[in-house]
Parts: structure tokens; sequence; C-alpha cells
């Protein structure tokens, strides 16, 4: 487990520089007019701002994604937590508060690959409060089925570090899964993003921990 973890990690930091350098000597291909997506590989358009929620476990979140420039958006999102890291097990209110980053690496005809970078902080009510600052990283490969379909497999590394209470403890969840997002029309879209994988902590021991969440975004 631990050799996967070093291979995910220096995968998606290969990744990244692989997308940096490209775009130094590449020019990707645009998206089509008008085109979005919150769960496959596409990213929102310059300018264009878009409200969204998802709901089910371990959360429900609101938030906002703005087009920054072509293929780079960036965003707000503010979570109600119901679970930690995801273990159906560990149920525990909680709130946070993330700032995603999202890239397309990768755009040809109907295959697009993103890549995304979302800090938080993380907050639950356990008495003492459970604390810790999150910055997850991950990677979703997008096929347009249909002009209003679009199919997904996303891998992703979530890492979250609690400062309190004592010890410190590092907790990293390699997940994987599908999502599929249809659009009903230009502005609106629904969809449903899965992960699944196993949670593991530095202080020893390890659980599954899953995302199943509906997805609702809206074009302003």
């Amino acid at each position: 487990m631990r050799t996967l973890i070093k291979v995910l990690v220096l995968a998606m930091a290969i990744a990244f520089e692989a997308t940096a350098q490209a775009r130094r000597t590449t020019d990707i291909t645009p998206a089509p007019s008008g085109r979005y997506s919150l769960l496959g590989g596409e990213t929102v358009p310059t300018g264009m701002n878009v409200v969204s929620g998802e709901f089910g476990w371990p959360s429900v979140s609101f938030g906002i994604t703005h087009g920054y420039r072509r293929d780079t958006d960036i965003g707000a999102r503010f979570d109600l937590l119901f679970g930690v890291e995801g273990v159906s097990n560990n149920s525990q209110f909680g709130i946070g508060f993330r700032a995603p980053l999202r890239m397309v690496a990768l755009r040809n005809d109907r295959i697009s690959v993103l890549l995304h970078f979302d800090p938080g902080i993380k907050l639950f009510t356990t008495s003492p409060a459970l604390f810790g600052f999150s910055f997850p990283v991950g990677a979703v490969i997008g096929y347009a089925a249909t002009r209003d379909v679009t199919v997904a497999f996303g891998i992703d590394l979530p890492m979250t570090l609690y400062v309190t209470p004592s010890p410190v403890r590092f907790v990293i969840s390699p997940m994987f899964g599908p999502a599929v997002e249809f659009h009903v029309d230009p502005r609106l879209a629904v969809g449903l993003n899965t992960r699944f994988g196993p949670v593991i902590y530095s202080t020893g021991g390890s659980d599954f921990g899953f995302v199943t969440q509906l997805m609702l975004a809206y074009r302003m």
C-alpha cells in the first residue's frame, strides 16, 4: 500500500509538471464554445460563473466556479460534513472550506483530461475539536458520450493533516471511481459522482471510505 501511495503521489507530480511544460510549448485544442463540466474533464470557460451543490455522503457542499482563463478555473466550496474522510462508521458533523483549482491537461476530440488541486480546512465537532488542513490532488478523464452527456473516471488522492487534538496525524485516501454528468440545457447540469478507496492513518490502521453525491449546477 505504501508503494501504491508513493506511485500515486509521484504520478500526480509528474502530471502537473508535464502539463505546465506542455502549456509552455504547445497549444491545447479549445473547448467547444459554452461547454462546461464540473464532474468531467472540462473547465468552466473564461469569464463564466457556475453555481453548484453536491448532496450525499460524506457532505453537502455549495460552491461557485469561475472561468479564470482558457482551460483553467478557480472556485470556492463550503462543506457541511457528516463523516470523517468518508468513513461510514466514523459519522461526525463538521464544516469545511475549499478553494479548488482545475486545469485541462489534454483535450482530443471527445476525450479530455483534467487535473485539480483543492486546498482547504476541516473542523469537526468532536470534544476536543478535530481540526485539519486538507490538500487533495487528482485527475479526471472525461468522455463526451453525446452532446449533453459526459462520463468520467476520477483518480483522487485526498490528504489531510489533523493538528488537533494531539497527537498530530496525517490521513491519506487514494480513491477511484466513475461519474456521469447530463446537461439538461446549456445552463443546467445534473450528475452523479462516486469515489471508493482505503483511508490510511499515519498513527496506524486503515478504513474504507467512499463518496456518493448528486450534483446540480447552473451557469449564471
